[in-house]
């Protein structure tokens, strides 16, 4: 399955969550920073977990997702985080990206570091989430078969026509998909 291969009027899916990778990082490198910002001993030590729970292979998720039939192009978010690997999906695809932020999952611990460090989860390293695109009739399917082996799922957009160009929307308010100079965990180190 390729990246290349998402077309207008696919939705488009997220397995687990965002930033888990640049997480686990932040929270094994920088403790006593967090500390020093208000994290709690526990919110911290749930946080370096993250390499293996949620993980960050998503060869499962993958192997799963091809397995319904119904996909039509994947990526593997990582260095550069969620905005980043919506832009090369859409991108290498010749779409455009409509995104709604309340669907994205970001875990309290990744906000929690991202706030304290002043970091953007969505341009932090991904590894860990998957995105996938499929027809309509077919994410359900997806969803479902990820959902029964423990893999949460949802669709958090669509693909859209090139010329409407990358979106994220949040609280109904259109905006263009962040951009980042660099991954926001280059920018921290």
């Amino acid at each position: 399955v390729k990246t290349s291969s998402a077309i207008p009027g696919n939705d488009v899916i997220l397995t687990s969550g965002i930033a888990i990778e640049g997480t686990a990082i932040i929270a094994r490198e920088s403790k006593a920073d967090l500390l020093a910002a208000g994290l709690s001993e526990s919110e911290i030590s749930s946080a370096s977990k993250f390499l293996d729970s949620p993980g960050i292979s998503i060869v499962k998720a993958a192997r799963i997702a091809t397995e319904t039939g119904h996909v039509t192009a994947m990526h593997d978010p990582t260095e550069g985080g969620l905005a980043e690997a919506l832009d090369e999906m859409a991108q290498a695809s010749r779409t455009g990206i409509a995104i709604d932020a309340s669907k994205v999952t970001i875990y309290p611990e990744t906000q929690a570091i991202c706030a304290a460090l002043k970091l953007d989860p969505w341009g932090l390293i991904a590894s860990g989430a998957l995105l996938i695109t499929a027809a309509p009739e077919g994410s359900s399917s997806i969803i479902d078969a990820l959902t029964r082996s423990g893999i949460s799922a949802s669709v958090i957009g669509k693909i859209t026509d090139p010329e409407e160009g990358l979106l994220r929307i949040t609280d109904g308010t259109k905006e263009p998909l962040p951009t980042f100079d660099r991954d926001e965990i280059a920018r921290l180190y």
